[in-house]
């Protein structure tokens, strides 16, 4: 069964999306309206400085026309390595305004990783944020032919081949006083089909490739979405990296909507700046979410008793209300009026916490734990789960505040259509699909069926009224001994649950029985409790309680190390490199499947 438009909508959401343009025109055209208007909010020097519409123009006009003074023009692939700041939007739509392309670095990456970028992208120019970026690709790319050009947006430039940002300006004003027209018809020429950007993959099971997204592709996504959710008059802090392509997308939408956008000064300030901007809107991932979510229980498991039966009673009558809303029922006036006290004890401090105005948080990348969904839904902060790849441009499907169900990741966007493959593998098609790899035909041709479809590599199933609920990857999904076929990812997900648990592999394929290596989160390395492997024991003895005895773990073993993006474990969106996991605890695996352990 295939499923296309969703519909509830007052207005057909497929009419609200225009024809694809540029995405430039979209910006000089914002910026022709709004001159004045602010754009963005930084921090700077302890308060937040708005940048208008018209200070942004310039910004972008100016660093353009300084990249074309670097030898950059239609088709130049130009990196940018550093953390979501004001910068790095604007640098990239001065990047596609001269038909240039876009690759996002994540800052985490290390040197050799980010030379393999550029050798694969052939990006030549790179965009760093700061003296130790530069250094650490500048020292990875020693011997590079061509040699890499910095342009750095720290104050000095410090390096080789490095100038400033000011300075890069400084050339592009030159030129547009010489040349005013220059950038008008370079932008001019750009075509909707044109690439913004190669966005390469994680590379959980291989290299990395480089996905092609075009202006058309992030047009539609970002019309596509906000026909369903309006972002108009919203406030959104942005702190996700600019490199992934679910805040890449969302980095267009206050080229079409009214949006005030604030930059986090840091992903480790967020919480501060939460408080400090009160946002209306944000995305997080879901391991973030299940984070507050352990974090909040545990503060409530460690008051004194009566606080804590206070504690339990609230979140118990909160939770009741919720699961009858849910079932689509009214709650009694009895319930209501003990749920308005229990959110006072309870909602209303979390909700301030996060700043108090919060109408919704999205969610993608991964699962998120059903139990964590509720939690959110009952304190009164509606989770927009949705569903989407770097080859899809970010979301393909979505939940509305209108039409939302907790355990799926939504219906398709209007245009896009979804289906389930014979073996349940989910293929996709529509405007946001990309059109193929960067330099690499074989990659390309395995990622479609004859018929067009995108075939995700993740394994689900549709409802009847067509919301979607992600299993698990294809790839991943496990085949014991005894020919038993498991998906890892609801149980790693359930066992991650725990406060002391980081990361979780579930190991099993062509094996007897489950096992796990469980990695302790980082944040409670410091003040392990001596109890700590038998607190730990007693989870997964309670996950295991829920699951059949061919999916139960029996015997896991817990890391001495963390699994890092910088160990080469994680990749940048924080999914297991399951491949290098089995390579590098190859001996720890065997050793729980050894009759020592028996």
């Amino acid at each position: 069964m295939v499923f296309g438009t969703q519909n509830g909508a007052a207005v057909d959401p497929l009419s609200a999306i225009p024809p694809p343009e540029p995405l430039p025109n979209l910006f000089f055209a914002r910026c022709e309206k709004d001159a004045e208007q602010i754009a963005s909010y930084t921090k700077v020097d302890g308060r937040w400085v708005g940048t208008t519409w018209r200070q942004s123009r310039l910004a972008v006009e100016e660093t353009a026309l300084g990249l074309v003074e670097l030898g950059a023009n239609k088709g130049t692939p130009i990196g940018i390595l550093s953390n979501t700041r004001r910068e790095w939007g604007q640098a990239d739509l001065a990047i596609i305004a001269i038909g240039g392309i876009t690759i996002g670095i994540y800052p985490t990456l290390t040197g050799p990783q980010t030379r393999q970028l550029l050798e694969l992208s052939n990006a030549r120019i790179v965009f760093v944020e700061d003296r130790a970026q530069r250094v650490k690709v500048e020292e990875a790319c020693e011997g590079l032919e061509p040699p890499v050009q910095f342009v750095t947006m720290a104050p000095h430039a410090d390096g080789r081949r490095t100038i400033t940002l000011d300075e890069l300006r400084r050339r592009g004003a030159k030129r547009r006083q010489q040349n005013p027209e220059e950038l008008a018809r370079r932008v001019e020429e750009l075509r909707s089909e044109d690439p913004v950007s190669y966005i390469y993959t994680s590379g959980t099971t291989g290299d990395p490739k480089g996905a092609m997204l075009s202006h058309r592709n992030f047009h539609y996504t970002a019309h596509a979405t906000n026909a369903l959710i309006d972002y108009g008059g919203e406030r959104a802090l942005a702190f996700l990296p600019y490199a992934h392509s679910l805040q890449r997308y969302a980095s267009y939408l206050p080229l079409i909507t009214s949006m005030e956008a604030y930059f986090a000064e840091s992903f480790d300030t967020v919480r501060e700046n939460l408080r400090e901007v009160r946002p209306t809107v944000f995305a997080l991932v879901p391991r973030v979410l299940e984070k507050i979510h352990a974090k909040a229980m545990a503060v409530g498991a460690g008051r004194i008793e009566l606080q804590r039966r206070i504690f339990d009673g609230s979140l118990g009558v909160m939770r009741a209300v919720g699961r009858v809303r849910r079932d689509g029922g009214v709650p009694g006036l009895r319930e209501r009026l003990l749920a308005r006290a229990a959110d006072r004890v309870v909602g209303s401090r979390i909700r301030e916490r996060m700043g108090g105005r919060v109408k919704f948080i999205g969610s993608g990348g991964a699962p998120l734990a059903r139990e964590t969904h509720e939690f959110f839904e009952d304190i009164g902060i509606p989770i927009l789960e949705g569903y989407g790849l770097t080859e899809t441009c970010a979301p393909a499907t979505v939940n509305t505040l209108e039409m939302r169900r907790i355990g799926t990741v939504g219906r398709p966007l209007p245009g896009t259509e979804v289906k389930i493959a014979k073996d349940g593998e989910i293929l996709i098609r529509g405007p946001g699909v990309f059109s193929g790899y960067f330099e690499n035909e074989e990659a390309t041709k395995a990622a479609f069926d004859d018929q067009g479809w995108f075939k995700s590599g993740d394994i689900g199933h549709m409802s009847r009224d067509g919301f979607l609920t992600i299993t698990d990857r294809k790839k991943d999904l496990i085949v014991t001994a005894g020919g038993k076929n498991i998906a890892p990812q609801p149980i790693e997900n359930e066992l991650k649950r725990h406060g002391l648990v980081g990361q979780v592999v579930v190991i099993g394929d062509r094996r007897p029985y489950l096992t796990a290596l469980i990695g302790i989160d980082p944040e409670q390395k410091d003040d392990l409790p001596k109890d700590a492997r038998e607190q730990i024991e007693r989870h997964v003895a309670e996950v295991n309680a829920r699951h059949p005895s061919f999916e139960q773990v029996k015997r896991f073993e817990i890391l001495d190390d963390e699994m890092t993006i910088e160990s080469g474990l994680l990749t940048p969106t924080l999914k297991v490199k399951r491949r290098v996991v089995d390579e590098r605890y190859a001996d720890a695996i065997e050793h729980l499947y050894s009759d020592k352990t028996r």
